[in-house]
């Protein structure tokens, strides 16, 4: 019964660890992402991601979301929105219900599940899984995705 509760405890921790990470790092609200994208004249890259519960999204998080190339490599056309997921963790219910209507709105059927859109919302490139493809050549797909939206 005790470790049961300390297993509790300690994955709602992590959870929380990782959601504080992308905080830091990446919006967690789709409007506020939507806005900001607005007023500097980017695009949106929003990943949807189950971080307590589903291996490719752990593995896409350690292999290229959390690394400073990545971050660095996007942030120039992009503002990055990360949408959680968790299965185990307290993620406030405003936000759960939030996300949860943006999953819906985009029928996001996997996870992860990587979204190109405008700042209006308008997905150009949809991309579900993750490869262990790294960094250098997630953002080169990236990129070149973004190049073919030019040609739209």
């Amino acid at each position: 019964m005790m470790n049961t509760m300390k297993v509790s405890v300690l994955a709602a921790l992590a959870t929380l660890a990782v959601n504080l990470a992308h905080a830091g790092e990446y919006l967690t609200n789709f409007d506020a992402g939507k806005q900001k994208a607005a007023a500097e004249n980017k695009n949106l890259l929003v990943k949807f991601t189950g971080s307590d519960w589903c291996p490719p999204c752990m593995k896409l998080e350690k292999d290229v979301f959390s690394k400073k190339s990545f971050q660095k490599g996007v942030e120039k056309d992009f503002v990055v929105v990360v949408l959680d997921f968790p299965r185990s963790s307290n993620l406030p219910k405003e936000a759960r219900a939030a996300n949860k209507k943006i999953a819906k709105k985009y029928k996001i059927k996997s996870y992860p599940t990587v979204m190109l859109m405008d700042s209006q919302g308008k997905v150009f490139k949809s991309m579900s899984g993750y490869d262990g493809s790294g960094p250098k050549a997630y953002l080169a797909g990236i990129k070149s995705s973004l190049k073919a939206k030019a040609f739209q």
